[in-house]
C-alpha cells in the first residue's frame, strides 16, 4: 500500500485521530475530527439511498489531515456501472454494488447531491464571513439531497436563494402532523419551473401574496383548499402561493388526455404529466401520508416507510417491456399494478411464456379459465362445485387483458392468487393459487412471504410482477428480483 506526504497546516497542529470508516481496509492515518466527522455522515446518508451497496476508502488514498481547505467533493469517473467513485478530503472512495447491483445515471446524480450538499454545508459552517443560510440546516439531511438532485443551481457554492423544494417538503411534513376534522390532511403544490412554457406565461402574484412555507400550515382554512389530488396549491418563481389549481385541467391545457410516457399512478397521471416541460416539480402529500415528488413527467422520488426512495420510472418500465415484448400488454400490467399498489392493494402478475409448461406446473389445472389451452388440461378434469370460483370464469373467459376496463381489470387482479397471461395478453386465469417448491428457489430466505415465493417461482415461466400491501411494486424474472419501484 502506497502513502503520501500529509500537508500540515500553518496553524497548531490539530491532536491525531483515526479514521473510524473501515479501519480493517484503511491503514491508521491521523486526520481532522471534522474531516472524519463529514465522512461518516456521507456514508451514512449515502447508504440510506443505496442500502444494499458498500461504501469504502480506495485504500492507497490517505485522507488529508487538514481539512482547512474544504472537503472539495468531486465525482470520479462515473462510467463503470458497478461502482462510483469521489473524492472527498483528498481521499478516494468507493460505492460498490452487492448482490448483482448496478448503478445507474440517476444514481450517479444521487450522490453527486448529497456531495453537493455537504459541499455547501461546510462552505457555509467554516468559511463565509457573512450569515449563514440557515435553511440548510432545517428539515431532515435526506430532504435537502432529494432538493439538490432536482434542483442543483440552488446548492452551488455561489447559490443565495433557499430551495423552494426544500421548504416544500419541510411544509408537507409539518401537514402531516396535522389533522382537518378528525382525518388526516393531504396537500399538494406545483412549484413553477425557470424553463419556458408558452401554455402558461408568467402572471404577475397578487401583492398580498403569501409566502408558501411551514408557517402556512397554522392556518386550519388552508388545509380544505387544497387535497393534493384534485386541487394543488400553486407556487410561483418566488415561493408565493400565486393561486389554487385543478391539477388535471391544468395540465391539460399543456398536453393531451393521454397519459404520461412512462405509466404512474391512475391518480397522479396529471401530476406527472405537468412536470414534462418546463421545469415545474410537483410536491403531494397523499392521503397515505406519502410525499410524492415529480419531475421530468415521472414520479422520481416517495418518501414512505420513514425514508426517501429515489425512484427511476423509466429504466424500469423498459426493463419489464423488454420481458413482456408486446407492449401494449406491458404498459396495461404495469399501470394496473401501480395503480394497487396506490390504493394498498396487492397482486401478482404472470405472463407465462409457454401456457403448456405452465399447467400443472404452476397453475392448477383447476384455475384455468377455458379449457382451450393447446396443450389441454387432464381428462379428468370436470365441472365440480357450482358454487365455486371456477363457476365465475365465464365473465372473463377469451377475454385479452388489454380490452378490459381499468377499473374491471384491477378488481380481476386483486382476487387472492395471481392473475396469469400469455404472451399475447390472453388472460388464463385469475385469482390463480400458484404451485412451487420452495426448496427449488435458492434465492429464497425464511423471512420471504408467500407472495415472494410464489413470485420467484413463477419467474422461472415468464416475467412477474408483484405489488406489496405496503405499495411496493417489484419486478422478478428467471427466479430474480431485478427491481424495485
Amino acid at each position: 500500500m502506497s502513502s503520501r506526504p500529509e500537508h500540515r497546516s500553518q496553524r497548531a497542529e490539530k491532536p491525531p485521530v483515526t479514521l473510524a470508516i473501515h479501519p480493517d481496509s484503511l491503514e491508521q492515518r491521523p486526520t481532522s475530527p471534522i474531516a472524519e466527522l463529514f465522512i461518516g455522515v456521507f456514508r451514512r446518508d449515502l447508504l440510506a439511498f443505496f442500502p444494499y451497496a458498500r461504501f469504502e476508502p480506495v485504500a492507497d488514498v490517505a485522507v488529508r489531515s487538514d481539512d482547512s481547505d474544504g472537503p472539495y467533493f468531486r465525482l470520479l469517473d462515473g462510467r463503470n456501472a458497478d461502482s462510483i467513485e469521489v473524492e472527498l478530503f483528498g481521499a478516494r472512495f468507493r460505492l460498490s454494488g452487492r448482490e448483482g447491483l448496478r448503478f445507474t445515471p440517476r444514481d450517479l446524480r444521487m450522490v453527486g447531491a448529497i456531495g453537493a450538499v455537504l459541499n455547501m454545508r461546510y462552505h457555509h459552517m467554516f468559511q463565509i464571513s457573512s450569515s449563514a443560510r440557515l435553511e440548510l440546516y432545517r428539515g431532515g439531511s435526506e430532504d435537502h439531497y432529494v432538493a439538490a438532485f432536482i434542483e442543483p443551481d440552488a446548492y452551488a457554492p455561489t447559490a443565495t436563494r433557499p430551495s423552494r423544494i426544500a421548504a416544500t417538503i419541510q411544509t408537507m411534513r409539518t401537514a402531516a402532523l396535522s389533522t382537518y376534522e378528525n382525518r388526516r390532511v393531504s396537500t399538494g403544490a406545483l412549484l413553477l419551473g425557470f424553463l419556458a412554457d408558452p401554455i402558461h406565461p408568467r402572471t404577475l402574484t397578487s401583492p398580498d401574496a403569501l409566502p408558501y412555507g411551514v408557517e402556512l400550515t397554522g392556518l386550519k382554512s388552508v388545509h380544505r383548499l387544497c387535497d393534493g389530488t384534485r386541487t394543488l396549491f400553486l407556487v410561483d418563481r418566488e415561493g408565493k402561493l400565486a393561486e389554487i389549481i385543478d391539477i388535471k385541467r391544468w395540465a391539460a391545457e399543456m398536453f393531451s388526455a393521454s397519459g404520461p410516457d412512462v405509466p404512474c399512478a391512475r391518480t397522479y397521471a396529471a401530476h406527472a404529466r405537468a412536470t414534462r416541460t418546463g421545469g415545474h416539480v410537483c410536491l403531494v402529500l397523499s392521503p397515505n401520508q406519502e410525499i410524492k415528488l415529480f419531475a421530468g413527467g415521472v414520479q422520481a422520488f416517495a418518501f414512505v416507510h420513514g425514508r426517501w426512495r429515489i425512484l427511476d420510472p423509466s429504466t424500469h418500465f423498459a426493463i419489464w417491456s423488454a420481458a413482456v415484448a408486446d407492449g401494449a400488454l406491458a404498459r396495461v400490467l404495469f399501470q394496473t399494478a401501480l395503480d394497487l399498489a396506490e390504493g394498498r392493494q396487492g397482486g401478482l402478475f404472470v405472463v407465462v411464456n409457454d401456457p403448456c409448461a405452465a399447467v400443472g406446473n404452476l397453475i392448477a389445472p383447476n384455475d384455468l379459465l377455458a379449457t382451450d389451452v393447446p396443450c389441454g388440461p387432464p381428462p379428468e378434469l370436470a365441472h365440480r362445485d357450482p358454487l365455486a370460483k371456477r363457476a365465475l370464469h365465464y365473465l372473463a373467459r377469451g377475454r385479452s387483458v388489454t380490452g378490459f376496463d381499468p377499473a374491471v381489470l384491477e378488481a380481476l387482479a386483486s382476487v387472492d392468487g395471481a392473475l396469469v397471461t400469455d404472451p399475447t395478453g390472453r388472460l388464463i386465469a385469475f385469482g390463480a393459487i400458484l404451485r412451487h417448491d420452495a426448496a427449488d428457489l435458492p434465492n429464497l430466505t425464511a423471512a420471504e412471504g408467500a407472495r415472494t415465493t410464489a413470485a420467484m417461482a413463477a419467474s422461472h415461466f415468464g416475467p412477474v410482477l408483484k405489488v406489496s400491501e405496503d405499495g411496493l411494486v417489484s419486478c422478478f424474472l428467471n427466479g430474480n428480483l431485478v427491481w424495485d419501484l
